[in-house]
């Protein structure tokens, strides 16, 4: 891989977190929800922090931003990804992250204090048209826990979209692996009382994990973890974050293909109709991206 191709940096990113979700669904049904982020991201933490230990100092004036970053990139992103994972189908997750970049423009738009474009009214529009089709699942019954995991998968969306805005703040002043290691080290701190509480509440879940959980266990910290994060803050310190954004758009590829070997999930009607009418909105976008500040740095 290219270091200073920060493509190729959002490409490996993109396809390694899409493959993430039938991954880690399969890993929960051994490893309780907290449990496995806490050891995710503190292995990770640990291992990029002995790699990168001379760009670990930070300024007192960033350290609430870093706090933020972390939050809403590992804390709220993870405890709402998993366990939507727990309650709804992983195909799902892998498709709305293709909502990543329209969501990120309008973030940036409040984010930047500017008024709506007519253009970018109506590609949010139709988003969040595709978005709703999506959650809804509407060609089949879904039960009420199936809806809570769908709208709960949107929030680790969301959460995401928050991170890459104040993140990018971040990046103009430190390197990207500076910014991956405080994003998991605090995230994993947030995650250490709920890791104690589920051990006290059931210490027997260690000895019935199997290759199938260390396999997704060693898969959560050194790809989805380790690299991606890594490779995704460097990604993104190159390029603007709404550029960046759009490489979200190869998550549903290989997340689809995964959940359906590993987990016999089906792309719907829904899930079909819901990424086009999203992948119209993004292009409505388009024009407006290529000029607006955040796209510029």
């Amino acid at each position: 891989m290219n270091l200073n191709s920060p493509y190729l940096l959002l490409v490996f990113a993109s396809i390694i977190w899409g493959a993430t979700a039938p991954i880690m669904k399969l890993t929960l049904q051994q490893i309780p929800v907290f449990s496995l982020a806490f050891i995710r991201m503190a292995v990770a933490a640990i291992i990029l922090g002995v790699l990168i230990s001379k760009k670990l100092r930070v300024q007192k004036q960033h350290y609430i931003t870093f706090f933020w970053a972390a939050i809403t990139g590992v804390t709220l992103n993870l405890a709402f990804f998993f366990i939507g994972l727990k309650l709804t189908e992983a195909i799902l997750a892998a498709f709305l992250v293709a909502s990543v970049p329209i969501f990120t423009m309008v973030a940036a738009h409040f984010y930047l204090k500017e008024h709506f474009t007519l253009r970018l009214i109506l590609a949010s529009t139709i988003a969040f048209a595709g978005i709703a089709i999506i959650i809804g699942k509407f060609d089949g019954p879904q039960s009420a826990t199936q809806i809570l995991g769908n709208i709960l998968l949107l929030l680790a969306t969301l959460s995401w979209v928050a991170h890459e805005i104040i993140a990018k703040k971040l990046l103009k002043v430190y390197d990207g692996g500076t910014v991956a290691f405080y994003s998991m080290a605090i995230g994993a701190t947030t995650f250490a009382p709920l890791f104690i509480w589920e051990y006290l509440a059931n210490p027997a879940w260690i000895n019935k994990v199997n290759f199938q959980g260390i396999a997704g266990l060693l898969y959560g910290i050194f790809f989805a973890s380790l690299l991606a994060y890594w490779a995704w803050q460097n990604g993104l310190k190159l390029l603007p974050a709404g550029q960046a954004a759009f490489f979200f758009y190869l998550a549903p590829i290989s997340g689809s293909i995964l959940s359906i070997i590993l987990l016999n999930e089906k792309i719907t009607p829904s899930l079909v109709i819901g990424g086009i009418l999203i992948a119209i909105a993004v292009y409505l976008a388009e024009r407006k991206r290529r000029t607006h500040p955040l796209h510029k740095g």
